[in-house]
């Protein structure tokens, strides 16, 4: 096998602005359907795109089309229970945030692809960009000494307060909300620098009740919030090393470092760009005899959501294991699930799973 065929599921705004036309560029990728329970989506990305085939049903694409990997790009409720479906039919898949919602259901897919010889990929892939395996690589190697703290920022505004080509009200529904559209990111990143958390511990609720959206084709549309919309999360690592991680709709600008981690000997600081590049180290002049900060230049992709697929297809021609796992999804999932525990009843709870590296 030389190529790779490809089929989509979820013809939203991520499809038609990012996912497709990724894939269409990739040299080892064969886009051959999309799928959409919406009909006239799946049409209108399918000639949009120059795609062969299209349709309104997954189960009659899974039995009608041949191909090698499914990308699931629906909503998250409707993540683990397509998922499952491709795995069972022995699909290799990449699964956008979250594989699924809980723990039990990512054991199921976890298991399931192992049981069907297929690979299984899951967002978020932020452990792909350059810049995430460089300040792993300087944690690793003691460059900022012992870790005491980590801080990252995994918010925005919410779809309402963007011109949202689509009905943004199910980010705001009770099985969806920020925390796992959005604190997925941060919680991967900072467990794939540092490791398995041990220890969670939270605060969370609802602190704008009402959202309007702003612009789109449902400018003025009222949300009434279920979801909590602000969560803050502490990290427990283990020997004293915490991170601190807020995932909310409520931050509508910044100029605070997406992301900073404290050690003995230094500061590493990630700055907000498009280019997600400006990586800046700073170490303890007096102890280690180096003055102040340093820009760092990070060559390479910088990270993107079509990278994921990219990456996938590689594991699948060459055998390889995903850097964005199912176990490495399952434990970011049990850290999001136990955190709203730990916000309710106020208790720190005991994280259970873990993760590997990809080799």
């Amino acid at each position: 096998m030389d190529k790779v065929k490809v089929a989509v599921v979820g013809c939203g705004m991520i499809a038609e602005q990012s996912y497709l036309p990724g894939i269409r560029q990739m040299e080892k990728a064969e886009l051959v359907a999309v799928c959409d329970i919406v009909e006239g989506r799946a049409k209108l990305l399918q000639g949009k795109f120059n795609i062969p085939r299209s349709y309104a049903d997954l189960d009659v694409m899974l039995g009608e089309e041949q191909f090698d990997l499914l990308v699931n790009l629906t909503t998250i409720p409707m993540h683990y229970p397509l998922n499952l479906k491709a795995l069972q039919a022995g699909k290799h898949l990449y699964s956008e945030k979250t594989v699924a919602q809980s723990v039990e259901q990512a054991t199921e897919l976890i298991e399931t692809a192992r049981a069907k010889g297929v690979k299984l990929g899951a967002a978020a892939a932020t452990m792909l960009s350059t810049v995430n395996q460089e300040i792993k690589s300087l944690v690793r190697e003691g460059a900022i000494g012992k870790v005491a703290l980590a801080k990252v920022i995994s918010s925005h505004g919410g779809p309402a307060y963007f011109a949202w080509p689509t009905d943004p009200t199910w980010f705001y529904k009770s099985d969806s909300g920020p925390l796992l559209d959005m604190g997925v990111y941060g919680l991967h990143t900072i467990t794939g620098i540092l490791g398995p958390a041990k220890r969670v511990m939270a605060f969370s609720g609802i602190s704008d009740p009402v959202r309007y959206v702003r612009g789109g084709p449902f400018k003025g549309k009222r949300i009434d919030v279920e979801a909590d919309d602000l969560t803050l999360i502490t990290l427990d690592f283990g020997q004293a090393t915490f991170a601190i991680v807020d995932a909310s709709y409520c931050i509508r600008a910044t100029k605070a470092p997406s992301l900073e981690i404290y050690g003995a000997d230094g500061t590493i600081t990630v700055n907000r760009s498009e280019a997600q590049h400006e990586l800046s180290l700073w170490r303890d002049e007096l102890k280690l005899g180096i003055r102040g900060w340093t820009n760092m230049e990070v060559e390479g992709k910088a990270w993107g959501l079509p990278l994921a697929v990219e990456h996938l297809i590689d594991c699948i021609l060459e055998d390889k294991e995903p850097v964005p796992s199912g176990e490495h999804a399952r434990h970011v999932l049990e850290i999001m699930n136990k955190c709203m525990e730990a916000a309710r009843t106020g208790r720190t709870q005991e994280l259970t799973t873990t993760f590997g590296e990809a080799q």
